[in-house]
């Protein structure tokens, strides 16, 4: 008998459960710093206990970097299944749409009526007037006032933010969903664009669609592109071959570049992130090493599985509800991080992780029933033949 070895789907794999971890972290790492700003002083602002409080303010500074993260996995987990589409003759534009339009809004149309609900809530108390003016320092808000709109809403909705109306409310993280549908449009548009087994006239009419939009999105969406291309490199290239040992090293070498590249003030901005992007796409290609088949049942997966699958209804929901909480608990001030008010801080962060996972439980976690239901109506898929399954049983 011949032995045979099976490739294992990548789900499977250990590098997947790596990356759920990679991204339930960066998600932690994002309400950590909205959490930080709004409920206590900033570092200089401190007193006493600096030398003891240096590393959690640190860690609790890295969001941005920790969105960078979220865009070199995302190019690469869109762009691998466009990828596999094309070889297998599936793509399709409607599908495709159908899928990243409802992962995109079973989550975010109840995040802005969650925003909605909170934010006039919050200022209707008058319990924090100075907060929701964007009169208290703490680097997140603004006059939440101008913001709170119908037009923004639908902005939002539709992923005009940063481009023809601002981030809807308080809810600051929405920046970032406009670059990640921006970059689903042009990514396919590019690669029809450069794919010689696509007809001459769709080829012309994606590279006309691609510079049409670049060029919409060319004051700050479109900078931070070659960042989620990175993940698309990243795709292309076959998994390497090293040892456990070599990731945790390199994991280790890895962790601190988000803090360190979060306190480079000397570096400009776009400079910074490109260079955090490489970090990452190193980080990944390394990680995707582990191509051994992942055992589910262990406390790490199951922790790392359950940190990514509710880590996007974290990342929408959480500024709105920590700014009221802010508002009822701490009105205009922010907190000196003594013992009592740090044990009050932690309180207010485990409530937020267990309001984001009974939202994610009402929206992300359906994300798969209701796309099934859609392309069902839609004729994308077909419905489940009960009679076929009852004979099967």
């Amino acid at each position: 008998m011949i032995a045979t070895t099976e490739k294992l789907a990548f789900k499977d794999t250990t590098a997947s459960v790596l990356l759920d971890l990679l991204r339930g972290i960066a998600a932690l790492l994002v309400l950590l710093e909205h959490w930080r700003n709004l409920l206590f002083r900033d570092y200089p602002q401190l007193t006493a206990h600096k030398t003891l409080l240096l590393l959690p303010y640190a860690l609790s500074a890295a969001g941005h970097q920790a969105v960078v993260i979220f865009f070199v996995l995302s190019g690469y987990l869109i762009s691998g299944s466009v990828f596999r589409m094309f070889e297998r003759n599936q793509w399709s534009w409607r599908g495709y749409l159908t899928h990243r339009l409802v992962r995109l809004w079973v989550v975010l149309i109840p995040g802005l009526l969650l925003c909605t609900l909170w934010d006039n809530l919050g200022i209707h108390l008058h319990m924090a007037p100075d907060l929701y003016q964007g009169l208290v320092a703490n680097h997140l808000t603004g006059d939440i006032h101008r913001s709170l709109t119908t037009r923004a809403f639908f902005g939002n909705l539709f992923f005009l933010q940063s481009l023809l109306v601002p981030v809807f409310g308080s809810n600051g993280p929405l920046w970032s969903l406009a670059n990640e549908f921006w970059y689903y449009l042009l990514f396919p548009l590019g690669l029809i664009t450069l794919r010689r087994q696509t007809a001459l006239p769709q080829r012309i009419l994606s590279g006309v669609l691609f510079l049409a939009i670049a060029w919409f999105v060319r004051h700050g969406i479109l900078l931070l592109f070659p960042v989620w291309l990175a993940g698309t490199v990243l795709a292309l290239l076959r998994a390497p071959r090293l040892s456990m040992r070599t990731r945790i090293i390199t994991a280790v070498l890895y962790s601190p570049l988000a803090f360190l590249f979060a306190k480079a003030h000397g570096i400009p901005n776009l400079l910074s992130d490109y260079l955090f992007g490489v970090a990452t796409f190193v980080f990944l290609w390394v990680l995707l090493s582990a191509t051994g088949r992942a055992h589910p049942d262990t406390l790490f997966a199951r922790v790392s599985r359950a940190l990514a699958r509710s880590s996007y209804t974290l990342y929408v929901v959480h500024v709105p509800f920590v700014l009221f909480l802010t508002a009822v608990f701490l009105g205009n001030q922010r907190w000196v991080p003594d013992g009592p008010h740090i044990l009050k801080g932690l309180a207010v962060l485990a409530v937020t992780l267990i309001y984001a996972n009974l939202v994610a439980a009402a929206t992300e976690f359906r994300t798969d029933s209701i796309r099934r239901w859609i392309e069902i109506k839609m004729g994308l898929a077909k419905k489940p033949n009960r009679n076929k399954q009852a004979s099967t049983t």
